[in-house]
C-alpha cells in the first residue's frame, strides 16, 4: 500500500513537470557579441587601431624584408659565401626578433584596452540584462553559446547592445 502511494506520487509529479516547465520564460544572449557591437567598443577598437598603425606598418614591412631575405637565400644561396650567409641569417633574426617585440606590445596593450572596456562595461551589460529581466520576466537569461539551438525570437543580444548604445 505505502509502495502504491509513493509511486503515485512519483508518477503525478512527473507528468506534472511539463506543466512546469511550459511556463518558464527562457530567453538567450551572446553577451560577448552585444558588447563588441556596442558603439563603446567600437570607438575603443578604432582607437587601439590608429594608435598602433605605425607598429602595425612596421610589422608589415619587416615581414615584407625577411620574405625577401628568405628568396634571396633560396635564390642565392649557393654561391653566396659562408659569411654572407651568416650576415643574412643575422639579418633576417634581428628583423624577426623586432617583429616579435613590436607584435608583443601590441598584443599586451589590445588586452590591457580589452580589460579595461571590461571593467567599465560589464556593470553596465548586468544592469541592462538584469532590467531586460525583470520588464520581461524571464525566469532564465543563458549565454548563447551554451545553447545548441534557440529560436531567434527569443536572442536578446541586439537588444542588450541597443540598451547599451541608449545608456551611454
Amino acid at each position: 500500500m505505502r509502495h502504491s502511494i509513493i509511486v503515485a506520487g512519483l508518477l503525478a509529479g512527473l507528468l506534472s513537470a511539463p506543466v512546469f516547465a511550459a511556463e518558464l520564460k527562457i530567453a538567450v544572449a551572446d553577451t560577448q557579441a552585444a558588447l563588441m557591437a556596442s558603439d563603446v567598443a567600437k570607438k575603443a577598437v578604432e582607437k587601439l587601431q590608429g594608435e598602433f598603425k605605425v607598429q602595425r606598418d612596421r610589422m608589415a614591412q619587416l615581414k615584407t624584408e625577411v620574405d625577401a631575405l628568405q628568396a634571396k637565400a633560396q635564390k642565392d644561396g649557393a654561391v653566396m659565401t659562408d659569411k654572407d650567409k651568416k650576415d643574412m641569417q643575422k639579418q633576417a633574426e634581428g628583423k624577426i626578433q623586432e617583429f616579435n617585440n613590436l607584435a608583443q606590445t601590441v598584443q599586451k596593450r589590445t588586452q590591457e584596452v580589452q580589460n579595461e572596456l571590461l571593467q567599465r562595461m560589464i556593470p553596465k551589460m548586468e544592469a541592462v540584462i538584469d532590467e531586460m529581466q525583470k520588464a520581461n520576466k524571464y525566469d532564465i537569461i543563458i549565454e548563447k553559446k551554451n545553447v545548441i539551438f534557440a529560436d531567434p525570437a527569443v536572442d536578446l543580444t541586439k537588444k542588450i547592445t541597443e540598451k547599451l548604445n541608449a545608456a551611454k
